[in-house]
C-alpha cells in the first residue's frame, strides 16, 4: 500500500510539473499581414486566432499570449517595419541583410528593415538578430537601437546609425554586426547628458565597423571590456578608435591612415592586431603592418560584407593570439565568427524547385536546397 501511495504521489507531482511548464513559442511578424487583433489575425498569410501573424513587431510584444522567452520571427518585406518598444524578454530574429548579394542565403531576397528598436523595462536579456536597422526619411532617431536595460544581445544586424545606451547598464553584447557608413555617425552613443555613466561589461567582438568607435564624451572616457576580432574601416586619416579596454586583440584596422587611442595611448592590453598605419600600435606584441590592404583582403568586386574576408595565401594573413585568423571572420569558435548576411543560427532554405505538374501516382515533386548556420 505504501509503495502504491508513493507511486501515486510521484505520478501526481510529475503531472503537475508537466502541466505547469510553459514551452517557448515562435511567432510570425509580417507587415503585409491583415492583423488587427479583433476580427482578422493575419489569415491572409496563414494566421489564426490562436496563432496570429502580426503586422508589426510591437503588436506581437503587447499581445497577451506572447510571453518572456518567446521568439519573434520577423519576415522580409518590401516595406520598412515601424519603430518597436520591447517590454518582454524576447528573441527577435530577422532574415539577415545583403540577401541579393551573397549566394545561398535565402530563397527570398527581402530583408526585414526596422526604423528603430527600444529595449525598455521588462526586456532584460533580450536578443536582436538578423535585422536591418535602417534610417527612414529625415528622422535622426531612426536607424538606432536604444538599450535601456541590462543583458541585451545585439547580434548579426546591419546598423545604419548607432547603438545608444541609457545610464548605469550592465552586460551589453555587440556581436557579429555590420555597422554601415551610410551615415557619418559614431557606432556607440551615450544618453547625451554629462551625468551619463557608461555600461559596465560591453563586449564588442567580430563586427565589421565602417564607422568611428570613439567611446568618450563630456562624461569622460568609456570602457569596452572586450574588443576582439573586428575589422575597422571608418574614416581615413583620422582618429577612429578611442576608448579604454581590457582586451584589444586580433583586430584589423583597414582604413588608410587610421588613428587609434587605446587605453590613453599606453597600448596596454593591445596585441596581435593588423594595421594600415605603421605608427599605430608600434612595438606591441604580434602587430602586423600592411602598407596596402589590397594584399590582405580578397579581390575587389565581392559582396559588401564578403569583401572583408582575408586572402588565405596572403603573407600578411598572420594568426591572432588564439592561433586562428584575425578579423571579423576569425576566432577559434566558428559560432563566434561574423556570418555573411547576418544569418541567424537556424536552417535556411535558399532554393525551392518544382516542375509545376502533379502526377497521379507520385504527386508533386519538390526539390529543396538548404543550409545550416552556426
Amino acid at each position: 500500500m505504501k509503495t502504491r501511495q508513493l507511486l501515486l504521489r510521484v505520478v501526481l507531482c510529475t503531472t503537475l510539473l508537466l502541466t505547469s511548464f510553459t514551452y517557448a513559442k515562435t511567432w510570425r511578424v509580417n507587415n503585409q499581414s491583415n492583423f488587427d487583433g479583433a476580427s482578422t489575425f493575419g489569415d491572409n498569410l496563414g494566421g489564426t486566432p490562436s496563432l496570429p501573424v502580426f503586422k508589426q513587431i510591437e503588436q506581437a510584444v503587447t499581445y497577451p499570449n506572447v510571453v518572456a522567452g518567446d521568439t519573434l520571427h520577423v519576415e522580409g518585406s518590401i516595406e520598412i517595419y515601424d519603430r518597436a518598444d520591447i517590454t518582454k524578454q524576447l528573441v527577435i530574429i530577422g532574415p539577415g541583410y545583403f540577401l541579393t548579394e551573397n549566394a545561398n542565403v535565402s530563397n527570398n531576397t527581402l530583408d526585414a528593415k526596422v526604423r528603430r528598436i527600444d529595449f525598455k523595462s521588462g526586456s532584460e536579456g533580450s536578443q536582436l538578430i538578423g535585422m536591418n536597422v535602417a534610417r527612414s526619411g529625415s528622422v535622426s532617431s531612426y536607424g538606432v537601437i536604444y538599450v535601456n536595460v541590462n543583458g541585451v544581445i545585439i547580434k548579426r544586424c546591419r546598423i545604419e546609425m548607432y547603438i545608444r545606451f541609457a545610464t548605469k547598464l550592465l552586460d551589453v553584447y555587440i556581436l557579429q554586426n555590420f555597422f554601415s557608413n551610410s551615415y557619418d555617425t559614431n557606432a556607440l552613443a551615450g544618453s547625451g547628458v554629462s551625468s551619463f555613466v557608461p555600461p559596465q561589461e560591453i563586449i564588442f567582438n567580430n563586427n565589421i565597423c565602417q564607422k568611428r568607435l570613439i567611446w568618450s564624451g563630456n562624461w569622460g572616457m568609456g570602457t569596452i571590456t572586450e574588443c576582439n576580432n573586428n575589422v575597422f574601416d571608418g574614416p581615413v586619416n583620422e582618429l577612429s578608435l578611442e576608448f579604454n579596454t581590457g582586451s584589444f586583440q586580433n583586430n584589423i584596422l583597414k582604413a588608410a591612415g587610421i588613428v587609434a587611442n587605446i587605453n590613453s595611448g599606453t597600448n596596454n592590453n593591445v596585441q596581435y592586431n593588423t594595421v594600415s598605419n605603421a605608427t599605430v600600435f608600434e612595438g606591441t606584441l604580434g602587430n602586423v603592418y600592411v602598407p596596402n590592404m589590397v594584399n590582405l583582403f580578397i579581390d575587389e568586386g565581392r559582396t559588401t560584407d564578403g569583401a572583408y574576408q582575408l586572402k588565405a595565401s596572403s603573407t600578411y594573413n598572420e594568426t591572432g593570439s588564439d592561433g586562428a585568423e584575425r578579423g571579423a571572420f576569425g576566432g577559434v569558435a566558428v559560432s563566434n565568427r561574423y556570418n555573411l548576411s547576418g544569418l541567424g543560427a537556424i536552417p535556411v532554405i535558399y532554393r525551392v524547385a518544382t516542375p509545376g505538374v502533379s502526377e497521379v501516382d507520385t504527386g508533386l515533386s519538390v526539390t529543396l536546397k538548404a543550409r545550416t548556420n552556426n
